[in-house]
Protein backbone atom coordinates (compact mmCIF):
# COMPACT_ATOMS: atom_id res chain seq x y z
CA UNK A 1 0.00 0.00 0.00
CA UNK A 2 1.68 3.64 -0.77
CA UNK A 3 2.43 6.22 1.76
CA UNK A 4 3.30 9.42 2.46
CA UNK A 5 7.35 8.19 3.19
CA UNK A 6 8.95 9.51 -0.13
CA UNK A 7 6.55 13.05 0.57
CA UNK A 8 7.73 13.11 4.07
CA UNK A 9 11.66 13.35 3.22
CA UNK A 10 11.07 16.46 1.19
CA UNK A 11 8.74 18.00 3.54
CA UNK A 12 7.92 21.95 3.24
CA UNK A 13 8.92 21.55 -0.33
CA UNK A 14 6.06 20.80 -3.01
CA UNK A 15 5.99 17.77 -4.04
CA UNK A 16 4.48 15.94 -7.22
CA UNK A 17 3.83 12.13 -8.34
CA UNK A 18 3.87 11.42 -11.89
CA UNK A 19 2.90 8.14 -13.94
CA UNK A 20 1.83 7.25 -17.27
CA UNK A 21 -0.19 5.04 -19.07
CA UNK A 22 0.25 3.49 -22.10
CA UNK A 23 4.16 3.25 -23.10
CA UNK A 24 3.67 -0.34 -24.45
CA UNK A 25 0.42 -0.54 -26.64
CA UNK A 26 0.48 -1.04 -30.32
CA UNK A 27 -2.32 1.82 -30.70
CA UNK A 28 -3.77 4.91 -28.86
CA UNK A 29 -1.87 7.37 -26.86
CA UNK A 30 1.02 8.00 -24.13
CA UNK A 31 -1.08 9.93 -21.35
CA UNK A 32 0.90 11.09 -18.04
CA UNK A 33 -0.06 12.79 -15.30
CA UNK A 34 1.02 14.66 -12.29
CA UNK A 35 -0.40 14.92 -9.00
CA UNK A 36 0.01 17.20 -5.89
CA UNK A 37 -1.56 16.19 -2.61
CA UNK A 38 -3.00 19.38 -0.95
CA UNK A 39 -4.51 17.68 2.20
CA UNK A 40 -3.72 14.67 3.06
CA UNK A 41 -6.47 14.10 5.80
CA UNK A 42 -8.48 14.08 2.38
CA UNK A 43 -10.90 10.44 2.94
CA UNK A 44 -10.30 9.91 -0.57
CA UNK A 45 -6.86 8.38 -0.21
CA UNK A 46 -8.07 5.71 1.97
CA UNK A 47 -9.20 4.06 -1.27
CA UNK A 48 -6.05 5.18 -3.39
CA UNK A 49 -3.77 2.00 -4.62
CA UNK A 50 -1.69 1.67 -7.55
CA UNK A 51 -4.54 1.48 -10.67
CA UNK A 52 -3.34 -2.00 -11.73
CA UNK A 53 -4.38 -3.34 -7.69
CA UNK A 54 -8.07 -1.69 -9.06
CA UNK A 55 -10.72 -3.15 -10.78
CA UNK A 56 -12.09 -0.83 -13.50
CA UNK A 57 -14.92 0.36 -11.78
CA UNK A 58 -13.01 0.99 -8.49
CA UNK A 59 -10.73 2.98 -10.39
CA UNK A 60 -13.35 5.49 -12.75
CA UNK A 61 -14.87 5.73 -9.28
CA UNK A 62 -11.45 7.13 -7.85
CA UNK A 63 -10.95 9.07 -10.73
CA UNK A 64 -13.98 11.11 -10.28
CA UNK A 65 -13.32 11.90 -6.47
CA UNK A 66 -9.45 12.82 -7.51
CA UNK A 67 -10.30 15.18 -9.93
CA UNK A 68 -13.07 17.01 -8.27
CA UNK A 69 -11.51 17.62 -5.33
CA UNK A 70 -9.64 20.47 -3.94
CA UNK A 71 -7.60 17.79 -1.97
CA UNK A 72 -5.76 16.96 -5.42
CA UNK A 73 -4.14 19.14 -8.18
CA UNK A 74 -3.89 16.92 -10.87
CA UNK A 75 -2.73 17.75 -14.65
CA UNK A 76 -2.12 15.66 -17.56
CA UNK A 77 -0.74 15.40 -20.69
CA UNK A 78 -1.49 13.31 -23.85
CA UNK A 79 1.01 12.29 -26.57
CA UNK A 80 -0.32 11.07 -29.24
CA UNK A 81 0.62 7.79 -31.70
CA UNK A 82 1.88 10.31 -34.58
CA UNK A 83 4.36 11.78 -32.13
CA UNK A 84 5.58 8.68 -30.83
CA UNK A 85 6.17 7.84 -34.40
CA UNK A 86 7.87 11.02 -34.61
CA UNK A 87 10.07 11.58 -32.06
CA UNK A 88 10.19 7.72 -30.79
CA UNK A 89 8.90 6.35 -27.97
CA UNK A 90 11.69 7.77 -25.26
CA UNK A 91 11.55 11.11 -25.76
CA UNK A 92 7.74 10.95 -26.43
CA UNK A 93 7.60 9.56 -22.55
CA UNK A 94 10.20 12.51 -21.35
CA UNK A 95 7.99 15.15 -23.32
CA UNK A 96 4.99 13.64 -21.59
CA UNK A 97 6.48 14.20 -17.93
CA UNK A 98 7.79 17.48 -18.31
CA UNK A 99 4.04 18.62 -19.90
CA UNK A 100 2.38 17.23 -16.79
CA UNK A 101 4.35 19.03 -14.41
CA UNK A 102 4.06 22.09 -16.17
CA UNK A 103 0.38 22.30 -16.75
CA UNK A 104 0.17 22.24 -12.95
CA UNK A 105 -1.07 25.69 -11.83
CA UNK A 106 1.86 25.02 -9.20
CA UNK A 107 5.27 25.42 -9.50
CA UNK A 108 6.97 21.64 -8.23
CA UNK A 109 10.46 21.19 -6.24
CA UNK A 110 10.26 17.20 -6.22
CA UNK A 111 8.82 15.10 -8.54
CA UNK A 112 8.66 11.45 -7.47
CA UNK A 113 8.47 9.71 -11.09
CA UNK A 114 7.50 5.74 -11.02
CA UNK A 115 10.10 4.01 -12.89
CA UNK A 116 13.61 3.69 -12.72
CA UNK A 117 14.69 6.57 -15.54
CA UNK A 118 14.78 10.13 -14.66
CA UNK A 119 13.89 13.22 -16.80
CA UNK A 120 15.95 16.96 -16.85
CA UNK A 121 12.97 19.53 -15.58
CA UNK A 122 13.91 23.01 -15.08
CA UNK A 123 14.16 23.92 -11.12
CA UNK A 124 12.33 20.79 -10.31
CA UNK A 125 14.71 17.94 -8.41
CA UNK A 126 13.30 14.43 -10.13
CA UNK A 127 13.28 11.11 -7.60
CA UNK A 128 12.69 8.15 -9.60
CA UNK A 129 11.46 5.34 -7.52
CA UNK A 130 10.55 1.75 -9.04
CA UNK A 131 7.14 0.39 -8.52
CA UNK A 132 6.63 4.11 -7.30
CA UNK A 133 2.85 3.46 -8.02
CA UNK A 134 2.57 1.00 -4.87
CA UNK A 135 4.89 3.47 -2.59
CA UNK A 136 3.43 6.89 -3.07
CA UNK A 137 0.23 8.66 -2.44
CA UNK A 138 0.98 11.06 -5.18
CA UNK A 139 2.49 8.87 -7.59
CA UNK A 140 -0.57 5.99 -7.08
CA UNK A 141 -2.90 9.15 -7.43
CA UNK A 142 -1.10 10.08 -10.80
CA UNK A 143 -1.52 6.36 -11.85
CA UNK A 144 -5.30 6.11 -11.41
CA UNK A 145 -5.62 9.25 -13.22
CA UNK A 146 -3.47 8.37 -16.28
CA UNK A 147 -4.65 4.68 -16.54
CA UNK A 148 -8.27 5.88 -16.31
CA UNK A 149 -7.63 8.61 -18.74
CA UNK A 150 -6.72 6.61 -21.27
CA UNK A 151 -9.34 3.96 -20.86
CA UNK A 152 -11.81 6.79 -21.44
CA UNK A 153 -9.64 7.73 -24.72
CA UNK A 154 -9.34 3.88 -26.01
CA UNK A 155 -13.25 3.17 -25.80
CA UNK A 156 -13.98 6.30 -28.11
CA UNK A 157 -11.32 4.70 -30.66
CA UNK A 158 -12.77 1.16 -30.54
CA UNK A 159 -16.46 3.36 -30.58
CA UNK A 160 -14.64 3.93 -34.24
CA UNK A 161 -12.91 0.60 -34.90
CA UNK A 162 -14.51 -2.02 -32.69
CA UNK A 163 -13.25 -4.71 -34.65
CA UNK A 164 -9.57 -4.33 -32.77
CA UNK A 165 -11.10 -5.04 -29.56
CA UNK A 166 -9.71 -1.65 -28.10
CA UNK A 167 -12.40 -1.66 -25.32
CA UNK A 168 -10.59 -4.81 -23.66
CA UNK A 169 -6.97 -4.66 -24.86
CA UNK A 170 -6.40 -0.98 -24.45
CA UNK A 171 -3.98 -1.19 -27.89
CA UNK A 172 -1.93 -4.07 -26.11
CA UNK A 173 -1.03 -6.78 -28.66
CA UNK A 174 -3.84 -9.40 -27.64
CA UNK A 175 -4.26 -11.98 -30.31
CA UNK A 176 -7.57 -10.31 -31.19
CA UNK A 177 -5.99 -7.23 -32.12
CA UNK A 178 -3.09 -9.02 -34.25
CA UNK A 179 -5.21 -11.05 -36.23
CA UNK A 180 -7.72 -7.82 -36.84
CA UNK A 181 -4.06 -6.18 -37.64
CA UNK A 182 -3.41 -8.97 -40.05
CA UNK A 183 -7.00 -8.56 -41.86
CA UNK A 184 -7.43 -4.92 -41.85
CA UNK A 185 -4.24 -3.38 -41.43
CA UNK A 186 -3.92 -0.58 -38.80
CA UNK A 187 -5.79 2.22 -38.02
CA UNK A 188 -4.83 5.96 -37.84
CA UNK A 189 -4.79 5.52 -33.98
CA UNK A 190 -1.77 3.18 -34.66
CA UNK A 191 1.86 3.20 -33.43
CA UNK A 192 3.43 2.45 -37.37
CA UNK A 193 6.68 2.74 -36.01
CA UNK A 194 6.30 -0.48 -33.22
CA UNK A 195 7.25 -3.70 -35.10
CA UNK A 196 4.35 -5.72 -34.45
CA UNK A 197 2.54 -3.01 -36.41
CA UNK A 198 4.73 -3.20 -39.32
CA UNK A 199 5.32 -6.86 -39.28
CA UNK A 200 1.70 -8.02 -38.91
Amino acid sequence: MPTFEFEDMYYGQTVTGVDEAGLGPLAGPLVVAACIINNRSSKTLSLVNDSKQLSKRKRELMYNMIINNDDFLVSTAIIQNSEIDNIGLGKAWRHGVVTAINNLTSNVDICLLDGNKTVDISNTTVIPIIKGDQKSFSIATASIVAKVTRDRIMQKIHDEYPEYGFDTNVGYGTAKHIAALQKLGPTKYHRLSFAKVNNR
